[in-house]
């Protein structure tokens, strides 16, 4: 390769790094790198191979690989997440709404299986749980749920909130942690469906 081609390569490296990271580790072909940087299949080919040789990248029977690219963890058993918001407060009909898409790194669930999503938490009714308003929560997406869980559900058919899961001889019912509310603001009543069971709490350092 001429001199002047180790700008393109470094370019189609960058590339194919931030291709991985949007794709949960899966690097793109050579007709989408070619038609990324109008070179054509064939040539693409020959810069990756040319790539290969001076060191840049690992290029092997069609996949590509880099030390950046092998340290994003596999993440075959999560499904594209999302950042959403739900409140944690009275239910007052505002849904979670998806603000980005993102990528959970698989360290945060463990070896759950599953469908993954992140909430927004507004409203200060699971302080006592540990979860304030502005904290994130990963949630498994589910429609099960065991007794003390906390759960993403969708109230009376309409708002989603974020409450404990619990039982009595009655039947189930979702319950806030708050401890300084009286319990009848903290009893949020038995019409729900179960969306999901919060996994993970990520908050801000103060």
């Amino acid at each position: 390769m001429r001199s002047r081609d180790r700008k393109l390569m470094e370019k189609i490296k960058a590339f194919v790094e931030d291709y991985a990271m949007e794709n949960r580790g899966a690097t793109p072909s050579n007709r989408e790198i070619g038609d990324e940087f109008s070179i054509g299949r064939v040539n693409a080919y020959r810069y990756l191979k040319a790539m290969d040789e001076v060191g840049m990248i690992k290029y092997k029977e069609g996949r590509i690989r880099t030390d950046r690219i092998d340290k994003i963890a596999p993440a075959t058993d999560l499904s594209p997440s999302y950042l959403g918001a739900i409140p944690a407060g009275t239910p007052d009909e505002i849904e979670a709404q998806v603000e980005e898409y993102v990528s959970i790194p698989s360290v945060f669930v463990g070896n759950q299986k599953g469908r993954f999503y992140i909430l927004r938490v507004s409203g200060e009714s699971m302080t006592d749980a540990g979860i304030d308003s502005g904290d994130l929560v990963i949630v498994r997406e589910s429609i099960k749920a065991s007794p003390g869980d906390i759960v993403a559900a969708l109230v009376s058919g309409s708002s989603s909130t974020l409450k404990r899961y619990l039982q009595d001889n009655v039947g189930a019912y979702l319950w806030a942690e708050n401890e300084s509310w009286v319990d009848e603001k903290r009893f949020y009543g038995r019409d729900f469906t179960i969306q999901g069971v919060a996994v993970k709490v990520i908050k801000d350092i103060d």
